[in-house]
């Protein structure tokens, strides 16, 4: 917990130090994110700590004046639901799907991962091959994620639904459900927070027609000029 805090310590200072002007539409964008590590770490106190693709946005936040109060940690539905439904929301990390992409414009991407299934290593009898024999098993999901609507248009029926997705990796530990769509830094983060060996897992086969890149992505009435610059600044600072 106390690289977290100093993590969380630090990025909070960096946003006290002097930064450059501010255009007034960006005094009202608020960004939403939820807690999934390694990607995003929220504090017991519901707080956003830090995490792999919280560093590169705040780069992003940092370059346009924006404080770090803007940044917002809640469950995935809320926060994907505030950047379809809210003009000036953003939402991160999130998967581009062709039904998101009526409501969100792709800002900038953060980064790229492939996509496996993952099961128990002790659970030898479960072993799918392709995605017509992966639909015969409980495949554990967060509400509304991508992996979620991917399975869904898969016809796969068996979907075990959580609101987050490190309590998916301790349904899968418990044999609560057979089969958990995952990144290998994804699932490697959570069993490590969870205090479980990444041995416990054993990865099967990669979802390849998945897109899995992770993005920051704003409602799409948001006024151009606003998504321009943020667009520019995630340029600017490399992003990814």
């Amino acid at each position: 917990m106390r690289h977290r805090l100093t993590f969380g310590a630090l990025l909070a200072a960096a946003f006290l130090l002097p930064s450059p002007g501010r255009a007034d539409g960006l005094a009202q964008v608020r960004i939403y994110t939820d807690d999934d590590p390694p990607y995003v770490m929220v504090g017991p106190d519901g707080q956003v700590m830090g995490g792999t693709t919280v560093e590169k946005v705040t780069r992003v936040m940092r370059r346009l004046g924006l404080p770090f109060g803007v940044m917002q940690a809640a469950p995935w539905a809320r926060a994907y639901q505030e950047a379809k439904t809210r003009p000036y929301a953003m939402v991160f990390p999130i998967a581009r799907t062709r039904e998101r992409q009526k409501y969100l414009d792709f800002t900038f991407k953060i980064l790229d991962a492939d996509v496996y299934f993952y099961r128990l290593a002790a659970r030898s009898d479960i072993q799918p091959h392709t995605l017509d024999e992966a639909r015969r098993y409980r495949v554990c999901v967060v509400l509304n994620d991508y992996r979620h609507e991917y399975l869904q248009g898969e016809g796969f029926t068996r979907l075990e639904l959580s609101p987050d997705s490190t309590l998916n990796v301790k349904k899968l530990a418990a044999g609560r459900c057979d089969l958990l769509p995952s990144t290998e830094p994804g699932i490697a983060g959570k069993l490590k927070a969870l205090g479980l060996e990444r041995t416990l897992v054993a990865r099967g086969i990669r979802l390849d027609m998945l897109d899995s890149g992770l993005y920051a992505a704003f409602n799409k009435d948001t006024p151009p000029d606003v998504i321009a610059r943020v667009k520019a600044a995630a340029a600017a600072v490399e992003v990814p």
